[in-house]
């Protein structure tokens, strides 16, 4: 986790504190569950919360030298696995209603990329 300080260090030079604040917070669980974590729920940024879901489904979507990327249909199930502990429920739920071609889109996009 210390790429969430990391990251805030290198941009805090040239972004508000905002921006700074959602880096920092981006890791953190909405049921509190990160040991280094000092806010929860609603209480970390709507756009943490936003990123949170953003960056795991990239992450399981992408491929990594220690597994292969999951499904589309497995990350969304495991991001509705963890909604209300690991994830806002609120952003799950908008997540979840993206259209599932808008999604296909999205994913070819960054493979091409």
């Amino acid at each position: 986790m210390l790429h969430v300080q990391a990251g805030a260090d290198i941009v805090k030079p040239v972004v508000n504190s905002k921006v700074v604040e959602l880096i920092e917070h981006h890791h953190d669980r909405y049921d509190g569950g990160n040991q280094l974590q000092t806010v929860t729920g609603d209480n970390i940024p709507l756009g943490a919360r936003i990123i949170a879901v953003a960056d795991a489904f990239d992450a399981m979507t992408s491929n990594r030298p220690y597994r292969a990327a999951m499904s589309t249909e497995q990350a969304i199930k495991e991001i509705q696995e963890f909604k209300g502990t690991q994830f806002d429920p609120v952003v799950v739920n908008a997540f979840l209603e993206i259209p599932s071609d808008e999604i296909a889109a999205i994913l070819e996009n960054k493979s091409e990329n």
